[in-house]
């Protein structure tokens, strides 16, 4: 038992609980402070802000600074002759300060005070009740900086750690408090070298004395006074950041130095703190402010003089921390710190060694009577050693009551309270100020409108409630004003309110929406800005705006309604459910978290709530009810809604399939919280192969947020190989490949994860159209950091997708702070037939009811499929949009589309009585603020915001309408004034609070964009007209502006003068200027154009490799950023006075005529056409009959676009190009004319006539089109000029590999007569290729061409992708050799006749889904969706294609196959516009290539022979074409391109553009999904036979064979159900096998302890407090107070669950294990550092046992 005991004493002592020992003799010396004796000091100080270049702008003071010293720890001071001066001018150096300093003296600072101190440790002060709280700042920090404590109090403790005291030589590190915090402090003390005479000449005879310096870490702090708001997430502050996931936003130190006797006194004292950060957050120039301290002692002696005067009513001041309201903190400063922390570099090696140690076999760790998984690596290494996720900060009782301001969030400095009756006058005042600005957008860069913005915001954050409802009243009138002034002041006043955060300004929005004063659209824009600016998420606050949001006079108003949900769910989980931002955006440390973070109002009001409007709107089928919902329950981001989604996505509750598509999309909220739970049930959606692919795609998008396993991503891996949805193996393949391309290290663990897992994907490449997750990180180097993320869900029945998302995020904005912007569709088709209903409505257009064989009614009734019933899914959609600081959702439901119509008419008609629109927004998009107190006394403060506005004014009156035949018909003309400007407003200083000056340097970057303009537009059938002119033709514009100024400054305090027009202002300027620019152009179009402007930075040296530099979503975001930081100011302005055209007239006309024959061939050369004037039919007329010429049966376009500038004289751009071709013909003619014509500039004018000669293709046949003969003759000829004509000619021969009717060489000769400047022209360009040498070039000057001739060759390589390029001219002979070609170019080169080149371009792209196809060949079948199966067709009519749905064609396409050889085609076709169409094809009797085509048809019939055509006449467009080619390929054409038939009599080929997803046949569905080809109208059948046997036609025809297996499919069919996945659900077994065998990484929340008492001494059975700790294979936690518990010999009763508080650190950490023993031995000790939520099952009572 003696050894028990002694060891506790032991460890007691060593741990330095004991306090410390008082002196035997008080008399004697302690410290550094000799009773009887008074020392005299200088005292200069200096606070300073600048950057490299800049003025240095602040203050110093200086005093003499008297001490007495008095028994018993206390000494009397007090400051002699204060003075102060301001600073702002180029300093060399920051000492000494300039001799030509104004000093000027303080007042009311030189009154005697009390300091209580213990050796050299200050422990309190008495100050006169008078001093101002800015004075006792100022004074605690001179005290601080003589403040040497070199005992053990509050040490802490380490092994490494060594202090002498008797030689006063070593290290230490102890937690000491002073003004900028309570925080630990290294202590180093040594000897000083010898030249410290030279810094102490007046006591060089004195002993040696020695070096102590202090340096403090913030990132370990117990209490601080700090002011943070909008901080980005991942930005570290306070301390050091050592994660990968943490950037260093603010680099800041406080470092001591002095001079002193080992026994006293200090001879010198010096400290300075040092604070860096960016202006704009991130980039490479840092400003800095340096605040520093100087105390020199002059001579000390023994105190001989009278007793000073004590000022009456003094006030004790408890410690040293910097003060913001008179009210005392106390700290309890009893224990030393819990926290033993290295060096960066040390962390990083243990948390290795941590990592790298050997797990123990067992997975399970029983500690404390529980079982506890182990936790993960990623948790452990999330853990940051700063403490700016502390809880044990400085904490302000003064917590923002509803109706006040906030006074310390203004400048961190104490305001005094009280209404100030100028504040709203002022504000008022300057509102009306920005009103007028606003309507001339020229001057307001000039003027400062944004930043008068925020000066306005924080005029409106210093006033009460009942000071702005009085401003209100006041402004309100000009609410509904028809002056635009009074509407804009309106409009400037309540975004200034919305943006002030302030909880007096979110109960005067509450009232305005209470009371209608702002409804609907101007309710929801301000609504939507609420989460990101209100500052103070107090419980009370976010219940108010819940009660709001589903208040019954917000649920009645359209857009009010969801945006106000959006946002208050939005707030809650920021402010509540979130407990990074909770802590990290908003200033919890100055006034402690606003709402407990375990108050489970979101758990028992908010989540049940909105569960219960969920389930009602779904069971009233109200889908944009339940979307709103959907989406504020994702946003809330609790794992609770993983079991209010439950419901839905396990089938008990039934919801549509696109309602649980936006669950599973909305749990991206807890996803990104990488919730190890939303993980787990992800994963089982995605496992799960019967769910919906539209689901399971959503899971993949959201896993990767969770950090997947690498278990997890190897299953998802080999799900790209076998998976059955296309659309799920593309989802997962596009996400690991780009996941693991991620550089940036924040993403580290993904990429490696994913990189580990990227070779075991599928090859197979899939189509642009599926769906998709690219994630791409910008980790150049560019401080910026941007994260893009496109993510789709591809579309069943169409090529768009069914959702899209982009989002991108930055440092700047934070990593969790996306802007996003997405929609998703439960089904285009709907949306498509609303609209093509409406349009046929409008048109009365109504289709054919004549009698077909087999129509398209007839198929769909004799099948009757039971599928295509069940598979409809209600019309849904919606819009999600976060940008800008604002969450909008835009849901669609069925019946809100069936309204679209009339609102469309209700559009027109508000159009046609003409309509005025006025819109202003103004906002922050972003904005950062950080204050803290520097050694001075005084606050640093960091500003950063993003103002923008935007403005629009529009007047806008005309006519549309709907013709007979769809096209759209109308006149509009609109006047418009846009006007954006955007600011980037970063500043970095400190308030001087002797002077009551802001002091600080910043840089302000500005840009806006302004266009007034009128545009009249005309459009009618095949012609579009745009007039477009200036509002104001006679006034200089300012269309572009773009500046950037970094300046200093010496303000006023809540100055109302904006930076750049305040006289002390100073701009950072260079001698010269990088890039100087002034420049006019536009002339050649009478229009005059100025660009100019300078920059001193050197980034515009090199303007390209400027914007190469950084990507281009980098400059999006940050467009200010600059490498080197200097004077930038760009202008791009329209001069009306000077501009001769007032206005520019564009037109477009386009037309194509059919079935043209014009004798005569296309001329050789081109000539000059006379008619120039702008739209001339006459002129298309002309070209038309040109170029058709000679080609039997031409289809010729036309397009004619032309430009008038209208002015004093004439200018005009004309351009006409035609090209005609023909089936049944192999050329190609073309012509194109361009032309000037202007009295300034002359006329001029060039012409190109051009043909072609497509060589005989093969439709079929491989075989024949490797034999044939592959030339395409080409020739062209070019005149421009008088006299000036080029002549090309190409022959191009091609040996067929594998792409069998693509050229892989061509050859171009092209002669040429042109003049001296063009050829030097030229010549020049041959120089540029020559020095680029981007490739292999050789040149050979010995080889030149004739004069006046120049041959291009072109050799392609479409295995290797590559091409070499050869030019000869009279200069010699060029080769470049090795070009990439992009895979897409043998298609869109290939001479192929099935299909146009573009659509093979796009259908490389998608996988042949642009232009799907289906063959039906001998015994072989592909469909559209590329499933591939045997099967021969027989005597039976099959249905191969047909489509029927509403608004849409209808289409029947049947084959079969009377004999083995030949086969037989039945085509119905009934249009929109009530045409029709029966064909029925055989084969020629007599095996020729003839062909029995019979139409049956209402349609006129006006071409035959070569190529026969019938005519629709409503629409003026072929009906039927159809021809047979060289080949003995039919082809025919229903439509044009709606329906593409080929066939030889043996096979066929069906090429639609309609029907996707509605069609059926043996072709399949065209989903683009081979999964659905097995579909039948019986069910799912697994065999081609029974699939293509159910799509034939039971008649008199009918082959028994086929009859069969039809009987069999109708047997052995079966329908596809879907099996919902049940979501983190066990079974009891399962549940009770978790709780004792949990595999798990990481500890779970719900794991409840069990505490215990650890005294040995057994004594009366009673509650008492224990601290607790457990610890498993990695780490030791402990909690952070102590919790109730029993002794071992007394039974627990009336257990609870207690939350707890813990701090865990590696097990190696000697601190805890020391720690972890004294709680074995029964202590207490205090722990502090990054806390972490328990639950403890703690006893009420103890009894003793029986």
């Amino acid at each position: 038992m003696k050894i028990v005991v002694l060891a506790a004493l032991i460890v007691a002592v060593s741990s330095g609980r004991l306090a410390t020992e008082p002196s035997a003799d008080p008399t004697q010396p302690k410290g550094p402070w000799q009773v009887g004796k008074l020392y005299k000091y200088d005292v200069e100080s200096h606070t300073l802000a600048y950057m490299t270049e800049s003025a240095s702008t602040g203050g110093s003071y200086r005093a003499r600074f008297i001490i007495r010293v008095k028994p018993a720890g206390k000494l009397e001071a007090k400051l002699e002759n204060p003075e102060h001066a301001l600073v702002h001018q180029l300093l060399k150096r920051h000492e000494p300060m300039p001799e030509e300093l104004s000093y000027q003296p303080i007042l009311n600072l030189d009154k005697p005070f009390e300091i209580n101190v213990d050796g050299g440790r200050v422990v309190s002060l008495s100050l006169p009740s008078g001093l101002t709280l800015a004075y006792e700042n100022l004074l605690k920090g001179l005290i601080g900086a003589l403040q040497v404590d070199l005992s053990t109090y509050r040490n802490i403790h380490s092994s490494y750690d060594t202090f002498d005291d008797e030689n006063k030589q070593g290290q230490f590190r102890k937690m000491e408090t002073d003004v900028t915090g309570d925080c630990e402090t290294l202590y180093a003390v040594s000897p000083v070298a010898s030249e410290w005479r030279r810094e102490l000449p007046m006591f060089a005879k004195n002993e040696n004395p020695i070096e102590v310096t202090k340096s403090k870490s913030y990132g370990h702090c117990r209490h601080r006074v700090d002011y943070h708001y909008g901080v980005p997430e991942g930005a570290e502050w306070t301390g050091t950041a050592h994660s990968t996931k943490e950037d260093q936003l603010i680099k800041r130190s406080t470092v001591s130095r002095y001079l002193m006797g080992k026994n006293g006194p200090i001879y010198k004292a010096e400290t300075t703190s040092t604070v860096n950060v960016n202006p704009h957050v991130y980039g490479k120039q840092q400003a800095e402010v340096h605040s520093k301290i100087s105390v020199q002692l002059v001579g000390f002696e023994d105190d001989n003089q009278p007793e000073w005067e004590k000022p009456e009513g003094g006030r004790e001041i408890m410690n040293l921390l910097y003060s913001l309201t008179p009210k005392q903190v106390a700290i309890d400063d009893t224990s030393s710190s819990s926290e033993s922390q290295e060096s960066s570099e040390s962390r990083v090696e243990q948390s290795s060694r941590v990592r790298r140690s050997a797990k123990p076999k067992s997975s399970i760790v029983a500690i404390n009577k529980i079982i506890i998984k182990k936790r993960s690596e990623e948790d452990l290494s999330s853990q940051s050693s700063s403490s700016s996720d502390s809880d044990s900060s400085f904490v302000n009782d003064d917590v923002p009551k509803v109706n006040e301001p906030a006074y310390s969030a203004l400048y961190m400095n104490p305001q005094p309270r009280g209404d100030k009756k100028q504040t709203p006058m002022n504000a008022q005042k300057l509102v009306q100020e920005m009103a007028q600005q606003l309507q001339n957008p020229n001057n307001m860069p000039k003027g400062d409108f944004l930043t008068k913005f925020n000066i306005l915001v924080r005029l409106i954050s210093s006033m009460s409630y009942g000071q702005l409802t009085q401003m209100s009243r006041s402004i309100e009138i000009g609410q509904s004003s028809a002056d635009v002034m009074k509407a804009d002041m309106w409009r400037i006043y309540r975004d200034a309110v919305a943006q002030s955060g302030t909880l007096p300004a979110f109960q005067l929005i509450r009232t305005w929406i209470q009371e209608k004063k702002i409804e609907r659209e101007e309710a929801a824009e301000i609504v939507a800005l609420l989460p990101r600016t209100l500052r103070y998420p107090t419980k009370e606050a976010m219940i108010q705006f819940f009660d709001l949001a589903l208040s019954p006079e917000v649920k009645d108003q359209m857009y009010l309604n969801t945006s106000a949900l959006i946002a208050a769910s939005k707030f809650i989980h920021m402010g509540q459910v979130d407990n990074r931002t909770a802590h990290q955006y908003y200033p919890t440390h100055m006034y402690g978290r606003l709402s407990n973070r375990h108050d489970r109002f979101v758990l028992d009001t908010v989540l049940p709530r909105l569960s219960a409007e969920l389930k009602t709107a779904i069971e009233q089928n109200d889908s944009h009810k339940a979307q709103v919902f959907i989406k504020a329950i994702g946003i809330i981001g609790h794992r609770e809604i993983l079991n209010v989604f439950a419901p839905y996505l396990e089938g008990k509750v039934p919801a549509s399939t696109f309602l649980r598509t936006q669950m599973v999309d909305s749990l991206r909220f807890l996803a990104r919280e990488k919730d190890r739970y939303v993980r787990a049930a992800l994963y089982s959606i995605l496992r799960n192969t019967a769910e919906p692919y539209e689901v399971r795609v959503a899971a993949v998008q959201n896993i990767f947020m969770t950090h997947p396993t690498s278990a997890m991503l190897q299953a998802m891996a080999d799900m790209t190989k076998n998976d059955p949805s296309v659309e799920v193996r593309a989802a997962i393949k596009s996400a690991i490949e780009y996941a693991a391309e991620l550089r940036h290290p924040r993403y580290f663990e993904l990429a490696r994860s994913a990189q580990a897992v990227k070779d075991m994907v599928t090859r197979e490449e899939f189509g642009a159209q599926y769906s998709t997750k690219a994630m791409r990180s910008y980790d150049r180097d560019d401080d910026v950091g941007v994260l893009g993320v496109w993510s789709i869900i591809g579309g069943d029945d169409s090529l768009l997708p069914k959702s899209a998302r982009y989002s991108f995020n930055s440092r700047i904005s934070g990593w969790f702070k996306e802007s996003t912007i997405s929609t998703a569709w439960s089904s285009w088709q709907p949306f498509i037939n609303f609209y093509r209903d409406f349009i046929n409505k409008e048109t009365r257009q109504t289709k054919s009811q004549t009698s077909h064989k087999y129509s398209a009614d007839k198929i769909y009734n004799m099948f009757n499929n039971k599928y295509d019933n069940e598979k409809r899914q209600p019309a849904e959609a919606s819009l999600y949009l976060d940008l800008m600081n604002q969450q909008r959702l835009f849901a669609i439901s069925e019946e809100d589309i069936k309204q679209l119509p009339q609102k469309w008419k209700n559009l027109l008609m508000d159009f046609s009585n003409g309509m005025e629109g006025h819109y202003t927004k103004v906002l922050n998009k972003n904005q950062v603020s950080i204050m803290f107190p520097v050694a001075s006394g005084m606050p640093f403060i960091f500003k950063y915001k993003e103002p923008a506005v935007i403005h629009v004014q529009t007047k806008t009156n005309g006519l549309a309408n709907f013709l007979s035949n769809g096209e759209f018909n109308g006149k509009m003309d609109h006047e418009i004034i846009f006007t954006y400007a955007e600011n980037h407003d970063g500043s970095v200083g400190f308030l001087d609070t002797i002077s009551n000056q802001w002091a600080g340097v910043g840089v302000v970057g500005k840009m806006q964009v302004n266009l007034p303009f009128r545009v009249q537009y005309e459009m009618k059938s095949g012609e579009v007209k745009f007039v477009v002119s200036p509002l104001q033709p006679e006034q200089d514009t300012n269309v572009l502006h773009y500046s950037i100024w970094p300046y200093s400054a010496n303000q006023k305090k809540d100055s109302l003068v904006p930076i750049s027009q305040d006289p002390s202002t100073k701009l950072i300027n260079r001698d010269s200027k990088a890039i100087a620019v002034d420049h006019k152009f536009g002339q050649q179009i009478g229009v005059q154009l100025q660009l100019n402007g300078y920059s001193y930075s050197n980034d515009y040296r090199n303007v390209i490799n400027m914007f190469l530099a950084r990507d281009p979503l980098s400059h999006i975001v940050a467009p200010f950023n600059q490498a080197d930081l200097a004077q930038t100011h760009f202008n791009l302005r329209y001069l009306g006075k000077q501009s001769k055209s007032k206005s520019m007239t564009i037109t477009a006309a386009y037309g194509t005529v059919y079935n043209q024959k014009v004798e005569g061939q296309l001329p050789a050369t081109a000539a000059d056409i006379s008619d120039t004037t702008p739209n001339s039919a006459a002129r298309r007329d002309a070209i038309l009959k040109q170029i058709v010429a000679g080609i039997n049966k031409a289809r010729a376009h036309v397009l004619d676009l032309s430009a008038s500038f209208d002015g004093v004289q004439k200018l005009e751009y004309v351009m006409t190009s035609a090209i005609s071709s023909s089936e049944v013909d192999p050329k190609v003619q073309f012509a194109i004319f361009a032309g000037r014509n202007s009295e300034q500039f002359g006329n001029w004018q060039i012409n190109t006539v051009g043909k072609l000669n497509r060589p005989i293709s093969s439709t079929f046949n491989y075989a024949e089109a490797l034999k044939s003969d592959f030339k395409m003759p080409f020739e062209a000829d070019i005149r421009y000029g008088p006299k000036e004509n080029i002549h090309i000619y190409q022959p191009a021969c091609h040996e067929m590999l594998i792409r069998a009717q693509t050229p892989d060489t061509y050859r171009f000769s092209v002669s040429y007569n042109v003049n001296p400047t063009v050829r030097n022209a030229a010549y020049q360009v041959y120089r540029i290729v020559k020095s680029l040498a981007l490739w292999q070039v050789e040149d050979n000057p010995l080889k030149p061409s004739p004069e006046g001739k120049l041959e291009l060759m072109f050799d392609l390589s479409y295995l290797t992708k590559t091409m070499n390029m050869g030019v000869n001219s009279r200069y010699g002979e060029l080769r470049i050799k090795n070009i990439a070609l992009p895979s897409v170019t043998y298609r869109a080169l290939s001479a192929y006749g099935g299909m146009g080149p573009l659509e093979m371009a796009l259908n490389h792209f998608t996988k042949n889904q642009y232009q799907p196809y289906c063959s039906v060949d001998g015994s072989r079948v592909r469909t559209f969706s590329n499933r591939r199966y045997n099967y021969t067709v027989s005597r039976s009519w099959h249905v191969v294609y047909t489509s029927k749905a509403d608004n849409y064609d209808d289409y029947v396409v049947l084959v079969r196959r009377p004999t083995e050889k030949t086969q037989e085609v039945y085509i119905s076709y009934r249009s929109q516009n009530g045409n029709d169409l029966e064909i029925e094809i055989k084969p020629s009797a007599d095996a020729s290539n003839n062909y029995n085509v019979e139409v049956s048809t209402t349609s006129k019939k006006v071409s035959e022979g070569d190529l026969t055509t019938y005519w629709d006449e409503k629409d003026a467009s072929p009906l039927l074409e159809y021809y047979v080619q060289h080949d003995g390929v039919l082809m025919i054409y229903v439509k044009r391109d709606r329906l593409r038939i080929m066939y030889d009599s043996q096979r066929l080929v069906v090429l639609p553009t309609e029907g996707r997803g509605t069609n059926r046949g043996i072709c399949g569905f065209m989903t683009g999904d081979p999964r659905d080809d097995y579909m039948t109208p019986y069910g799912l059948v697994d065999t081609p036979e029974y699939f293509a046997a159910s799509y034939a036609l039971n008649d008199e025809n009918s082959e028994p064979k086929t009859q069969q297996w039809q009987t069999q499919a109708k047997q052995r069919a079966y329908w596809p159900q879907n099996q919902y996945t049940a979501i983190l659900r066990s079974d009891a077994n399962w549940q009770s096998a978790m709780q004792t065998d949990a595999s798990e990484d990481k500890w779970d929340d719900s794991n409840v302890y069990v505490s215990r008492s650890y005294l040995k001494k057994k004594g009366a059975c009673k509650v008492q407090k224990q601290v607790q700790y457990y610890e498993n294979y990695a780490e030791i936690c402990i909690t952070t107070k102590p919790m109730p518990a029993c002794q071992s010999n007394c039974n627990a009763e009336g257990f609870k669950v207690q939350a707890a508080q813990v701090v865990c650190r590696p097990k190696l950490d000697q601190q805890f294990i020391t720690y972890r023993d004294q709680i074995r031995l029964g202590q207490n000790p205090k722990v502090s550092g990054v806390p972490q939520a328990r639950q403890y099952r703690v006893p009420s009572t103890c009894s003793v046992q029986p």
